[in-house]
């Protein structure tokens, strides 16, 4: 019975205090999500390297391009993410940006005697790669004339009345949910009603209210979140007669992420409840595992195709927990002890006993096509077309028992095919060698609309640019990259019943990346 109440506390508490960042579907399509990641010199050419071979991506990628490689090589990338968002809520405009280093990827490439007689040549390479990078940071902060995070919490309170079908829930039974020893409540109702933000009706039972609820409120929001969607990628590639490459790959993905919220408000005008904070870390962590199949072919020396297929990625236990504390300030809440008025001024704060749930989850099917023409040893124009599959986005939860886990299979299952559509992405880069040693690259690509036409009227396709330079000699490379990414979104703090009640805020998203990688050839 804790593990059940645990779970319907998580998914109301993740589900509806930040809707579209915290919710299982979109959280399951954030960590299938998957940009320009792989070496610099790719990164320079949007990303489209699908096609080309001979590179540390192909490991993670297409492993057919490991077929290209003539001598074995060992090399590493290292990237600067700068993640700006600008938001627009209650007419109100609010930038955060952040700065972060990572590691797009490090590998090393063995290949076979490129002088033997066979007509197959193969090739081994063994990678970590970064494939997501959660770093995107939000604030948003504006003046709201219609409604509270309050209200939230109260129709919250109240709904737990009308599911008991009309039973008295009373501040016994809150005070129930309570923990006196770790000053905790395992509801976030329970942790309003403790620090007096809620409180019962002069019958001392259900509906809830709370002080002043007409004073207009100043609402600011921060919300940060790191870590990463990482793997240890193991590839062959093998080369038939210099035209036909295929190759498999078999990828161990580890996926952590830590989101944290700060929400607080200040009553306008108040004389009892000046206000409130209410911070709140959800740390999401699991192992999966995935493979991918490719071929690239040779039509002519200048021109060739190429096609991959990733299989969902699986994730056995996604174990999440989520923690939280609320602070009150107040002026003076009226109360009584022993039959007589007092006013209660200091409230101490109230804790969020830890929800912890684990369910599974699968990632959409990735399928990809592309094309590049060399114009001799001097320049190449490179294209890559990339499906993904996200109403194929699969969640459950084993762990509930038969019934539960169909309960939340046909909930979330629906959400995502509901509210997703598959996404085309496109991506177009071009290389010229301006000397036998340097390069210049640049590329474009586009990813597109994921949420379906029906969810919203918000277009989050998003558009990237990209430039590189690079050297190459004899015995080594150094590389260079750098892409913009530009995109909107949307952010709900919470929801009530009445929409008009509650405001969204409009997001404008500006990132930046710059890779900087190079390997020696052995």
């Amino acid at each position: 019975m804790k593990k059940l109440l645990l779970f319907y506390v998580s998914v109301l508490t993740v589900t509806q205090m930040h809707a579209q960042i915290y919710s299982y579907p979109n959280l399951a399509r954030q960590f299938s999500s998957s940009y320009a990641t792989g070496s610099a010199r790719m990164q320079g050419l949007g990303g489209s390297f699908g096609v080309l071979g001979a590179d540390l991506s192909s490991i993670a990628g297409n492993p057919a391009g490991l077929g290209f490689y003539t001598r074995s090589e060992v090399g590493m990338n290292v990237g600067v993410l700068d993640a700006q968002t600008t938001s627009n809520y209650f007419d109100q405009s609010t930038q955060e940006s952040n700065t972060s280093l990572h590691i797009p990827n490090f590998g090393v490439v063995i290949t076979g005697d490129y002088m033997n007689r066979s007509d197959w040549r193969g090739t081994f390479g063994f990678s970590y790669s970064q494939r997501t990078v959660f770093t995107q940071p939000l604030k948003v902060e504006g003046l709201n004339n219609r409604s509270s995070y309050l209200d939230f919490l109260i129709e919250k309170a109240n709904s737990r009345y009308n599911y008991a079908g009309g039973g008295d829930i009373d501040g016994n039974v809150i005070d129930d949910e309570y923990d006196s020893f770790s000053k905790a409540a395992n509801t976030l109702e329970g942790v309003a009603y403790q620090t007096f933000l809620i409180n019962n009706s002069s019958t001392g039972g259900a509906p809830f209210n709370r002080f002043e609820p007409n004073l207009p409120t100043n609402q600011f929001g921060v919300a940060t979140n790191s870590g990463v969607v990482s793997q240890w990628n193991f590839s062959y590639g093998a080369n038939y007669k210099e035209r036909l490459f295929i190759g498999i790959g078999l990828h161990f993905s580890k996926l952590k992420s830590i989101n944290d919220f700060s929400w607080t408000e200040e009553f306008i005008g108040a004389n009892y409840i000046a206000g409130f904070e209410t911070n709140e870390k959800l740390e999401t962590s699991g192992s999966g595992i995935s493979a991918t199949l490719g071929l690239i072919y040779k039509l002519t020396p200048s021109l060739r195709i190429s096609l991959a297929a990733e299989s969902p990625m699986y994730y056995d236990q996604m174990a999440e927990r989520l923690t939280g504390i609320t602070f009150p300030r107040v002026f003076g809440v009226p109360s009584e002890l022993n039959g007589n008025p007092i006013t209660i001024t200091k409230v101490n704060p109230v804790r969020l006993l830890p929800n912890e749930f684990n369910y599974q989850m699968t990632t959409p099917l990735k399928f990809s096509a592309g094309a590049a023409y060399f114009f001799g040893k001097r320049a190449l124009v490179s294209f890559d077309a990339e499906y993904m599959n996200y109403p194929g986005i699969r969640l459950a939860a084993v762990e509930l028992g038969a019934f539960a886990n169909q309960q939340f299979k046909d909930k979330y299952n629906g959400q995502v095919k509901a509210n997703f559509q598959s996404a085309l992405n496109l991506k177009v880069g071009a290389e010229i060698r301006v000397s036998s040693a340097w390069s210049v690259r640049g590329g474009v690509a586009t990813y597109g609309q994921i949420y379906a036409s029906d969810y919203d009227l918000i277009d989050r396709s998003q558009f990237q640019i990209s430039a590189g330079l690079g050297y190459r000699s004899n015995a080594f490379y150094l590389d260079l990259g750098v892409w913009q990414r530009t995109g909107k979104d949307a952010y709900t703090p919470y929801v009530l019943k009445n929409a008009a009640d509650y405001g969204s805020a409009a997001l404008q998203i500006l990132n930046t990346q710059v890779v900087i990688g190079g390997g020696v050839y052995f």
